[in-house]
């Protein structure tokens, strides 16, 4: 008697390059921050991804290249995010109200794209020095936003020009970075609502004159 007939293996859909290539990297991302730098290799990056090896190296040809295109999309989601938090400057606004809404903005934003936040805040020990240059620009731009917030609120505000500009910056960038990840690593504890009310807050006390 003939022996049955194995059934073809299911093949994968074809999909887009830039869509295959989005779906490695969202992948790469996952594990990265899930297990480190050294547990990402192409072969984890399919099995992650779902996706047969040939068509992991389709779209990257090296591990290297993809961890480098990986870190160069967040760079970008970062700085984008930071970008599109901060309001503008106006005669309308004042110092408080901007920075409590970048706040809330950058709270809310982060949470969409937790993994993200945690790359570039928390990177892993066995992270490349890539890494660290990569969240060493994201920083330098939120503390160069800060600056200038700082900058355009000093004439406005006289208590301001008594406080060295670049440590505010420096020490408003430290409690940012820390409220970011508390957001994303204990979301239920410290929820964007909670942080964005306590940034609120904070920075009304702050702003009263000592005695009121």
């Amino acid at each position: 008697m003939p022996a049955p007939l194995e059934s073809p293996r299911k093949r994968q859909p074809r999909m887009d390059l830039e869509v295959r290539r989005v779906q490695v990297l969202d992948a790469a991302l996952r594990l990265v921050v899930r297990d480190g730098y050294a547990a990402a290799t192409m072969e984890a990056i399919a099995r992650e991804a779902q996706l047969a090896k040939p068509r992991v190296y389709a779209a990257y040809p090296g591990r290297g290249p993809l961890l480098l295109a990986l870190l160069e999309r967040e760079q970008r989601r970062t700085i984008d995010t930071l970008a599109t938090a901060m309001p503008p400057f106006d005669d309308d606004s004042d110092f408080e109200t901007i920075l409590t809404t970048a706040a809330t903005n950058l709270l809310h934003a982060v949470v969409e794209h937790p993994a993200s936040a945690l790359l570039l805040t928390a990177p892993a020990d066995d992270a490349p020095a890539e890494v660290r240059e990569h969240a060493a620009r994201a920083r330098a731009f939120a503390r160069d936003n800060l600056r200038a917030l700082i900058e355009w609120a000093r004439p406005r505000r006289p208590d301001l020009s008594r406080l060295d500009p670049e440590l505010l910056s420096i020490a408003l960038l430290a409690v940012g970075e820390q409220l970011v990840r508390l957001a994303v690593t204990d979301p239920y504890r410290y929820p964007p609502v909670h942080l964005a009310e306590f940034v609120t807050t904070a920075v009304d006390h702050l702003s009263r004159p000592a005695g009121t």
